[in-house]
């Protein structure tokens, strides 16, 4: 009788540990995301990614392929051509430099140089 309890408490626990956990997912109702910066490298304080400024926008480098295609890397995020970062589309994404559209102005962002 002893050893038939233990065998049902042993196979209770472990059905209950072998039940998978269900997925959780955040559900964000249409806030800003956490974990978006609050503050440019600039020191300017951001409500949202629509209101970066072009000082506060750093091009961190340039992804080239084979075929001349290139890509940016700005704040952290990879743009290339037509692709959108705050009010900003990216235009052209060159050797050494980025150009960047908002309404009629064009910017130019350039890649420091190491020395």
């Amino acid at each position: 009788m002893r050893v038939a309890l233990s065998l049902l408490f042993l196979i209770f626990c472990l059905n209950a540990f072998a039940e998978e956990e269900p997925v959780f997912t955040y559900d964000d109702h249409g806030k800003r995301d956490p974990f978006w910066r609050l503050v440019s490298p600039s020191g300017a304080v951001l409500s949202v990614d629509n209101d970066l400024l072009v000082t506060d926008m750093v091009l961190e480098g340039i992804i080239q392929d084979a075929q001349g295609k290139n890509l940016a890397i700005i704040n952290s995020r990879v743009v290339g051509p037509n692709d959108k970062i705050g009010l900003f589309v990216v235009t052209d994404v060159g050797q050494d430099r980025v150009i960047l559209e908002k309404g009629q102005e064009s910017f130019v962002l350039k890649l420091k140089k190491e020395d």
